[in-house]
């Protein structure tokens, strides 16, 4: 009787063992959970949830998939559904007050860094650190599962003495990410590299571009297809003179690349073929992005902003307010088609209300009221306009409700 209790007792004790065994092998196997990401995709056209979305300006917080939009505002995550035009909270907890890390929804900004929001592969990425020490912060691009909504580190980016400036894009299993100094001297601004789920420490990241100068900077990423699109500039000397700016694609296969304007100094904008860019304020001509051939495009009363989706190219000149180059009355969104043609002009609520112009369905505003944006709560001072209206005479806005 007491061989057969002994027995029954290193059976329950291997048992344990073994259960302790397994339990630390899952832990294992999810620290090393590998992202996927097809970084040999090749297509010359946008390929949906694997893309960069051009489309949408790249600190608008907004993220695009095919039932409608990811927002932040206030901290909080929210969701936009472009057929019924409701805002959820993305949180299903009952009583939640959304304001802890235990809430789903909500980000603190002690955390993480909700100026950028991006999708790839049904997931969503933002900027987020761990502190180390009294006032270092190890940064990562966070990932948040748009089934569970759980977060977990997609990739490291380096550390920094406090808030960083990074500024990044996701596109074809790649992070892309520059930090710009403030410095006027001699320095060179770094555009670099890491695979998606890349969290390795001592890793510093493929550079991927690179330009040298008195004051350097990366002023604009964004990609389309095989091409990353880089706005850069420097100065002639530290006092600040001779501001030279540039634009060029790197492909992201061979990292070659290739400039498309030199001295450039309004806006541009690159989509499937062309780059539309301002030769003066009030000329805006496209370049082919294949042959570099330059050919006129469209008249304008710019400076603008410059967008586009899969129909038509936008021009927004809420630039030429800012710079008083125009009264607020005048503001205005210009729409052309592919081809140059004009085809309607937009007028927004207030006159310097932010357009995040959208996919090939909605166009996205927020309200800026006597230069203050509206209190943030929610979807409160956002709407919407549907672009089947373009052509309507009679066009009409939606609140998020």
């Amino acid at each position: 009787m007491n061989s057969r209790l002994k027995d029954l007792k290193c059976i329950k004790k291997l048992s344990y063992i073994i259960f302790i065994l397994v339990l630390v092998l899952s832990l294992v196997g999810c620290s090393n959970y590998k992202f996927t990401g097809n970084t040999n995709q090749s297509s010359e056209t946008y390929i949906e949830n694997e893309d960069y979305q051009n489309y949408l300006n790249l600190y608008s917080n907004f993220a695009k998939t095919s039932d409608g939009y990811y927002f932040i505002s206030d901290n909080r995550l929210y969701f936009f559904d472009k057929q019924s035009h409701n805002v959820t909270i993305v949180c299903n907890k009952i009583n939640c007050k959304h304001n802890d890390d235990r809430c789903t929804a909500y980000f603190s900004t002690f955390s993480f860094f909700p100026i950028q929001l991006s999708y790839y592969n049904n997931a969503l990425y933002l900027l987020g650190w761990e502190t180390d020490g009294s006032n270092i912060h190890n940064n990562y691009i966070y990932q948040i599962s748009t089934e569970n909504f759980k977060r977990k580190k997609a990739v490291y980016i380096g550390s920094s003495n406090g808030l960083t400036s990074t500024v990044f894009l996701i596109h074809r299993g790649y992070v892309y990410y520059t930090t710009n100094s403030n410095t006027m001297k001699k320095t060179s601004a770094i555009l670099y590299r890491k695979q998606l789920g890349n969290t390795d420490k001592t890793d510093t990241g493929k550079i991927a571009f690179e330009h040298a100068g008195i004051g350097a900077q990366i002023q604009d990423i964004s990609a389309y297809a095989n091409n990353i699109y880089i706005s850069f500039a420097s100065y002639e000397n530290e006092k600040g003179d001779g501001y030279k700016t540039s634009f060029s694609s790197i492909n992201i296969h061979t990292l070659q690349e290739k400039c498309i304007l030199d001295s450039s100094i309004f806006a541009a904008y690159a989509d499937s073929n062309y780059v539309y860019y301002e030769n003066d304020e009030n000329t805006v001509n496209c370049v082919d992005t294949n042959t570099n051939e330059e050919t006129f495009f469209c008249n304008i009363k710019g400076p603008c902003y410059i967008s586009a989706d899969s129909n038509y190219v936008y021009f927004d000149n809420l630039q030429s307010i800012y710079i008083d180059k125009i009264d607020e009355k005048d503001r205005k969104i210009f729409v052309y088609d592919k081809s140059g043609k004009y085809i309607t002009e937009i007028t927004p609520k207030n006159p310097k209300d932010d357009c995040y112009f959208g996919g090939d369905d909605m166009m996205i505003f927020k309200e800026i009221i006597a230069d203050e944006v509206t209190e943030a709560d929610g979807a409160k001072g956002y709407y919407v306009l549907d672009k089947s209206q373009l052509k309507s005479p009679d066009k009409q806005f939606i609140d998020m409700e």
